[in-house]
């Protein structure tokens, strides 16, 4: 068989499967990768299409060798999958408390947040038709993603520090480290005058600044990611810089106080049901891992570090060494 003859196969059953198609109120739009469904008095009931994501912009990351699909792609696939998304007003931690959702949790010494709790429902209906809801909450823990950051440090660096009983520390030591626990009497010291804990400490201080926003994104995406309609995308194959993913949404008729309704049942565990339809419950509590700290960053977190990063090459290139500095406070260079 010619190739060509291939060709004019394909084409014609292709055209076969449109106007099939077309005899179930589907309407192909565009070049044929977006399908249109619409009801008997034409409004559209369901759309399916392929949308491509992008690394350049944010929407895949690639980490540990695998290719996920970051909070800004989620939001891209959403365009077509339609899920709303829902952030209710109070939260209930593990230990049964009731809190405001962000829930912050304050460092008493600095002041600043050490992590941060938060929750998001998604609703909407699965590539089958079902509806479906998902509710996530989040443990997004600031400290424990600083420890691991410096762990990694002192694991390829000796100079960084090292790990060790508290009681182990000289007087010495204490000068020039600080004790980060793991547990009990058992941490890190680091060492503070070292280049790469201080490249750590920088991006603690970045976190805390932006945890609210990375937080929320982080949540966003696992809810979607649990939702049967764009649960396929958490991790995709990339070819170019480029990922192509299969989406199927469908159009509801919910105005805001019905899904406001529909997700205070979700938080109270009732069941709920619309018309004469029962919804499917997905409930999920997680701690944000490394790879959420480092897939979903802030856009002002990225610039940021972008900014920081040049500005820190740029000085590095510019200094030039001829001879060593007078020391000013020893005896040879004289008294300051």
């Amino acid at each position: 068989m010619t190739n060509e003859l291939q060709v004019q196969q394909l084409q014609e059953r292709a055209k076969q499967e449109i106007e099939a198609l077309k005899r179930q109120n589907v309407a192909v739009l565009g070049d044929g990768e977006v399908f249109v469904k619409r009801t008997a008095n034409g409004q559209i009931r369901s759309v399916k299409g392929a949308v491509t994501l992008s690394e350049r912009n944010g929407e895949i990351a690639t980490i540990q060798g695998k290719t996920m699909t970051t909070a800004k792609g989620f939001n891209t696939l959403n365009q077509i999958a339609g899920l709303s998304i829902i952030t209710p007003e109070k939260l209930t931690l593990p230990d049964g408390q009731i809190v405001v959702n962000p829930f912050p949790v304050i460092d008493v010494e600095s002041g600043s947040i050490s992590k941060i709790w938060v929750k998001k429902i998604a609703i909407g209906y699965s590539p089958t038709g079902n509806l479906v809801v998902t509710s996530s909450t989040l443990l997004y823990d600031i400290n424990a993603y600083f420890i691991q950051d410096v762990m990694k440090k002192v694991r390829y660096n000796q100079d960084a520090g090292r790990v060790c009983m508290e009681q182990m520390l000289t007087e010495e030591d204490k000068r020039n480290t600080v004790f980060l626990k793991i547990e009990g009497s058992l941490g890190i010291a680091a060492n503070i005058q070292n280049k790469d804990i201080l490249k750590a400490i920088e991006t603690f201080v970045d976190k805390k600044r932006f945890a609210e926003r990375n937080a929320q994104s982080i949540c966003e995406r696992l809810v979607m990611s649990k939702h049967p309609a764009l649960a396929s995308a958490a991790y995709v194959d990339i070819q170019g810089g480029l990922a192509r993913v299969p989406v199927v949404g469908y159009v509801h008729d919910f105005n805001r106080e019905e899904l406001l309704d529909i997700a205070e049942q979700a938080e109270n565990g009732d069941e709920i049901v619309v018309g004469n339809e029962k919804a499917e419950v997905i409930e999920s509590t997680v701690e944000a891992t490394e790879v959420d700290f480092v897939a979903d960053k802030d856009d002002e977190e990225v610039a940021q570090t972008t900014t920081t990063e040049s500005m820190n090459q740029n000085a590095n290139d510019s200094v030039e060494i001829t001879e060593p500095s007078t020391n000013l406070f020893s005896k040879e260079g004289g008294q300051f």
